[in-house]
């Protein structure tokens, strides 16, 4: 298991990636268990961990877990002698020395270091001499050949910190404990260096679950204004940590009260943090979490999972421009598109409402027409592969419909979002840049008085270019993923167009190059949604035919009052106050939605779903879903596309 989670994740990208992929965790030295953070560190080539046994006052344990090249790690249970903790204990690394520290149950600091480089001198305890007690939890940070603790100090709020000097041998000398001015807290803190001076703290404020953090510089003995960690909220220290480079910065929490979930942000260069992401939801834990550097790109995550089990995934930065060319080849180039899943728009080209159209137009408004949050040049940068895309005639010039018929002319209402030549000509440059990369363009919804489908191929085949890839009368099953490289299928519902454009079809059976196998349940009941799919995997469950691609249609869709009601509320201009008032009440009771709402309420269960699905076995080898389409693409999207891309589900 660690040698296949290993050895996909190690790709390289470069340090601008902007999204981070997570290996789904796996059990980690599993007769082990404890009820505070496990700590993870890398010495001298090798991987140590350290926690605590259940209880109050409960041992000391580590483990040399080997070298990562090995990746079937050693499990070498050591018990610290003597050594009992309330407090989760943790592992520092200085020069030529490791440490391992805990608050004993006196409130003294105290350590063990190691005796080679693969083993821990469990039976020799050392005490650093404070001039205080200690409580609640530790962190350390390494700076200039000194060691920076940071703890809680034995009391309701206040947070405590010391400077750590190796003397012979590297033992610890004694120490002055400070007090952090202006800070109250209720857990111990997170720490990192930023500079040679600088020091990062991270707590959880002392009344409430707000996340702070403040700069200390250890030369002035000055403090930065404390600065609120936006839209974090927890009950335990948040963790605080390095990656890629030394100025980049990764925040970790996990969620307030009856919140299991994981959450992250990263800040670098002096930068705040960036909006809060959340890990897939099989992370949960109500404990800090433990991240240690594999190489300047890779991690490993250890954490406690509610059962008192640890748990470790792999995890990677990644550029959602690049991921097809930074996880699949050449490792999978081998591979179809039939063996992986890539993350597709519906209706992409709707980020923006350009013109209206139809018998009536003046009720087609963004809120029942939008259905797209970026444009289809930040969808491919975001990562997004597949875009379904209606195209019609307006203003003399191509562009991207949204329509409820394919002639325009009998549509009650139609919206016109990008232009078509900007969508074309954004995905040659992309293609151009991102030359291992593979999109595809699917058309449908065709009305040759509004568009001959002649004239839209050959505006297509023109622009394209050489990026179109014209197929050799291959099937689907048989087109390797380093075949498609750089490459854009365009794909004709029904249609197909001098052996440049194949056709599709959506279908349970069919002669097309790609046939979709999808299920629209056209609904805005969420529960309708998802018991309409599991019957769509269930019907699949012995596979599908070799022309088939396995579409997950994932939108909620306007019911007909709400796209005339909620979209049309408040026009004074055009109904009166008055009428604006009774359909605004209206909208209120019902509980109507815009398209981009239903999207927020519907995506949310994308994850866990699926991930359900795979769990209980309604989703297998044989029906599992090669695109994931949704309404407000995003990298959301492409970063689970990148875990289950990962996971045994897709692997061969």
């Amino acid at each position: 298991m660690y040698k296949f989670l290993y050895s996909l994740l190690l790709f390289t990208c470069p340090l601008q990636a902007q999204n981070l992929s997570f290996t789904p965790p796996v059990a980690l030295l599993p007769q082990a268990v404890t009820d505070k953070a496990p700590d993870l560190t890398h010495f001298k080539g090798g991987y140590f961990v350290t926690w605590k046994a259940p209880g109050n006052n409960a041992p000391v344990h580590a483990s040399y877990l080997g070298k990562h090249q090995d990746t079937s790690f050693t499990q070498q249970d050591v018990i610290v002698s003597n050594a009992a903790t309330s407090c989760a204990p943790v592992l520092q690394v200085l020069d030529e020395h490791l440490y391992l520290f805990w608050i004993a149950a006196d409130g003294t600091l105290k350590y063990i270091k190691n005796d080679t480089d693969t083993s821990l001198a469990a039976q020799q305890v050392y005490t650093v001499k404070l001039n205080g007690l200690l409580a609640n939890g530790l962190t350390t940070t390494a700076i200039h050949e000194q060691i920076v603790l940071a703890s809680h100090a034995n009391d309701k709020s206040s947070l405590v910190f010391a400077l750590l000097e190796p003397g012979d041998r590297g033992l610890l000398q004694d120490a002055q404990l400070q007090t952090a001015e202006g800070v109250k807290a209720a857990a111990y803190p997170f720490i990192v260096s930023l500079t040679g001076t600088d020091i990062r703290f991270c707590w959880q404020a002392y009344k409430g679950n707000d996340v702070y953090y403040a700069d200390y510089n250890l030369h002035t003995g000055k403090w930065g204004t404390a600065t609120r960690l936006a839209g974090a909220a927890t009950g335990t220290a948040p963790a605080l940590y390095h990656v890629y480079n030394a100025q980049q910065l990764f925040y970790l929490w996990s969620g307030a009260k009856n919140d299991p979930h994981i959450y992250y942000a990263t800040a670098d260069n002096g930068n705040p943090p960036t909006e809060k992401k959340v890990l897939p939801p099989y992370f949960n834990s109500s404990n800090p979490v433990a991240i240690c550097e594999i190489d300047a790109n890779n991690f490993m995550l250890a954490y406690t999972g509610n059962d008192q089990h640890m748990y470790l995934s792999y995890f990677a930065a990644y550029n959602p421009a690049s991921w097809m060319q930074d996880l699949l080849h050449p490792a999978k180039e081998a591979y179809t598109l039939k063996d992986i899943v890539i993350p597709g728009a519906h209706d992409a080209g709707m980020s923006v409402l350009n013109g209206t159209g139809g018998q009536m137009k003046d009720a087609i408004n963004t809120c029942n027409t939008l259905t797209q949050s970026i444009p289809i040049k930040e969808q491919l940068q975001n990562g997004i592969r597949m875009f379904d895309l209606r195209v019609g005639n307006y203003a003399q010039a191509l562009y991207i419909k949204h329509a409820e018929s394919d002639c325009d002319v009998d549509a009650v209402g139609a919206g016109y979002g990008e232009k078509l030549a900007d969508v074309l000509s954004g995905v040659h440059a992309f293609l151009e840049a991102n030359k291992m990369e593979t999109v595809m363009l699917n058309f449908s919804h065709f009305c040759d008085q509004d568009v001959p489908t002649a004239r839209l191929a050959d505006t297509i085949i023109a622009q394209l270019g050489t990026h179109l890839y014209r197929n050799q009368q291959k099937k689907l099953a048989d087109i390797k993923l380093k075949d498609l490289a750089g490459k854009v299928i365009v794909v004709f519902e029904q249609h197909a167009y001098h052996g440049a454009i194949d056709s599709c079809s959506i279908a349970n059976a069919s002669g097309a190059f790609i046939n979709y196998r999808r299920k629209y349940a056209a609904t805005n009941d969420i529960k309708k949604m998802l018991a309409d799919q599991v019957l769509f995997f269930n019907s699949m469950k012995e596979g599908v035919k070799d022309n088939d691609l396995i579409r997950l249609d994932w939108q909620l869709t306007q019911s007909s009052q709400e796209a005339a009601l909620i979209c049309n509320g408040f026009r004074p201009d055009r109904t009166g106050a008055v009428v604006s008032g009774v359909i605004l009440l209206t909208n209120a009771l019902k509980k109507n939605q815009t398209i981009l709402d239903l999207s927020a309420k519907g995506n949310r269960y994308l994850l866990p779903t699926m991930n359900d699905w795979i769990s209980n076995g309604t989703i297998n080898k044989k029906n599992k879903p090669n695109i994931l389409y949704v309404d407000a693409a995003g990298s959301w999207i492409t970063d689970y596309c990148i875990d289950l891309n990962m996971s045994p589900l897709y692997t061969r």
